[in-house]
């Protein structure tokens, strides 16, 4: 699963480079057309309302959709990371993220440097229902070690091993 961010559009172009064969579920309008690229993968887009500025799908009948899914691997992006939560600005898209964490088995989280700030609007989930998150080499430590305490793998591309 795709969710819409900028970070989750970089991931879906990664996965359409390498021509990874999969089924891709996503409410993100840019991130479908890029994913159809590769012949290889089955593109399955939420339906929803338009959020105003944005190719983003939130209401329904996209949440309904994703609450009768089953996806392996979930990728998410957020507006916030802090004090352990995961947040958003808009109520809609924190609820279609609530949705697909829901439904996945396995939730990552992609967020750069820029997302680790104090918390937006409302709460998506605790951190602590995140099993990877990926981010940069410049990511707050403190951040990143209070998110392993949690139990999240952290991986930081870019940093030195």
């Amino acid at each position: 699963m795709f969710d819409s961010s900028s970070t989750v559009l970089e991931a879906a172009k990664a996965v359409v480079e390498r021509r990874i064969v999969l089924t891709a579920v996503t409410n993100d309008l840019a991130i479908g057309e890029i994913l159809t690229r590769a012949s290889e993968i089955r593109v399955i887009v939420t339906g929803g309302t338009i959020r105003p500025g944005s190719l983003t799908l939130t209401g329904e009948p996209g949440l309904g959709f994703l609450a009768g899914l089953h996806i392996e691997t979930a990728l998410i992006g957020v507006h916030a990371i802090c004090d352990g939560l995961l947040t958003e600005t808009s109520l809609e898209i924190a609820a279609m993220k609530r949705t697909m964490i829901a439904s996945a088995r396995r939730v990552v989280v992609l967020a750069d440097a820029t997302k680790f700030q104090p918390t937006a609007f409302c709460t998506i989930a605790d951190a602590a229902v995140v099993d990877h998150l990926i981010t940069d080499a410049t990511a707050d430590k403190h951040a990143l070690e209070r998110l392993r305490e949690l139990g999240v793998t952290v991986t930081q591309a870019g940093a030195p091993e």
